[in-house]
């Protein structure tokens, strides 16, 4: 970590990289499918945007941590040790998980329709609400702060755990918080500041796939 000269704030940076895409159809939330890597392009991009010094910390399914060690790879740092964290999951969509939105919304109507109309708190059943989600993220960045001293965080995670990240960061209502665009392989960068058990945050740019260089 470091210290603002101008404030004395602990700061670290945090890049957030959404996993390479999913070609399922179907509803997968937890589920741990293969994604599709096809985009070297986009892979090596990402390799040269990301810093090289950061802890490299995933969600615990297949498609977040291969998108990960791809990205090492195309930075010269194959074998770098990445965490794996199960509360960095995707929001779990319980018993609708594997099957599409039109065979849920066959099979429960008025929970799917629930679903739609109150996104935030609704949640399937043996599932999540995107409340749910929010608390387990803020409980997972709290605890990441606290253990690890370094200036650079690189999270390869899912499009619910950015959109909670961001949302946490600005404090938007988590109805607003779900109109986040998180795109397969986008790049999402925020800045924490910490003193006296006091963080802020700053957004520096979110859902950002054109980006050749930083800054």
């Amino acid at each position: 970590m470091s210290d603002d000269m101008t404030g004395g704030y602990v700061t670290q940076d945090w890049w957030l990289v959404r996993h390479a895409p999913v070609n399922a159809g179907t509803i997968y939330g937890h589920l741990d499918l293969d994604a599709d890597f096809s985009d070297t392009n986009r892979l090596d991009t990402l390799a040269q945007l990301l810093p090289k010094d950061g802890v490299v910390i995933t969600s615990d399914l297949t498609r977040c941590r291969e998108t990960a060690r791809r990205i090492l790879r195309q930075q010269m740092r194959a074998g770098y040790p990445i965490q794996e964290r199960t509360a960095l999951r995707e929001q779990s969509f319980g018993l609708w998980e594997g099957k599409t939105y039109q065979e849920v919304a066959a099979a429960d109507a008025e929970r799917y329709r629930d679903f739609f109309e109150n996104p935030a708190t609704c949640k399937p059943e043996e599932g999540e609400s995107f409340q749910d989600l929010l608390s387990r993220v803020q409980r997972e960045v709290d605890t990441i702060q606290r253990s690890e001293e370094t200036r650079n965080f690189v999270l390869v995670t899912h499009a619910g755990v950015i959109r909670a990240i961001v949302g946490l960061a600005l404090s938007m209502m988590p109805e607003k918080t779900l109109s986040l665009a998180v795109d397969p392989l986008s790049l999402t960068h925020l800045t924490s500041f910490q003193r006296d058990g006091n963080t802020h945050w700053r957004v520096n740019f979110v859902n950002d796939l054109n980006r050749t260089q930083y800054p």
